[in-house]
């Protein structure tokens, strides 16, 4: 190795590392706020919630539900680090748990999840260095798919401009059998400027 690939290796290395405690200081300053923010006199909850919280809710094609899950933000890399993808699971696993807390959840045979990244810009970024493990636990833990393996699961992801130029991931999750109608009719929803980040605005879900 030359000497600036030395030097390229080690600075990659220490981002890599600033990133990774970025992340986890992100987490705990959402937990922060999430205890503080039970103090307000608009909360409805004595119990910290994860924070920002994942927005949950279904709609219908034909005959079959398709299950929404909506999380700000974008998702967080993929690092081998133990500690960072346990911080990372542990959000977005409480985030989907309390969302999902009220309603009745089926436990799919064989499922389709359609992972969709909305980006602020158009500054090319890999879908593949991203965590989307962390989702797919989530969801398998809350009861709507039995297993995450091949033989129970399809998992297809997508990259959009966001019309508000707001970075967010909308997970969608339907039986196998509704796979091409679901993704066309999200895909038809954005070429008519569906804002898929107004689900998060705080009127319509309060504290």
């Amino acid at each position: 190795m030359s000497f600036w690939e030395d030097q390229a290796q080690n600075k990659v290395e220490e981002i890599e590392e600033m990133y990774r405690q970025t992340v986890g200081l992100s987490f705990k300053l959402g937990k922060s706020l999430a205890e503080w923010r039970t103090m307000l006199p608009e909360s409805t909850s004595p119990d910290p919630k994860a924070y920002p919280p994942c927005i949950y809710s279904t709609f219908t094609l034909d005959e079959y539900s398709v299950y929404q899950f909506s999380y700000q933000g974008m998702l967080p890399l993929y690092s081998k680090d133990k500690q960072y993808k346990n911080q990372v699971k542990n959000y977005y696993t409480q985030a989907t748990m309390e969302a999902i807390k009220d309603s009745e959840i089926p436990v799919l045979k064989s499922a389709f999840i359609y992972i969709c990244h909305f980006f602020e810009d158009l500054l090319i970024r890999d879908l593949d260095n991203r965590n989307r493990s962390a989702i797919i636990n989530a969801i398998r833990y809350v009861g709507l798919i039995k297993d995450d393996s091949w033989k129970e699961i399809e998992i297809m992801e997508s990259g959009f401009l966001d019309i508000n130029r707001k970075n967010h991931v909308q997970v969608f999750v339907t039986p196998s059998q509704n796979a091409l109608k679901m993704i066309e009719n999200i895909r038809e929803k954005y070429r008519a400027g569906h804002d898929f980040s107004g689900m998060f605005e705080p009127d319509k879900h309060p504290l």
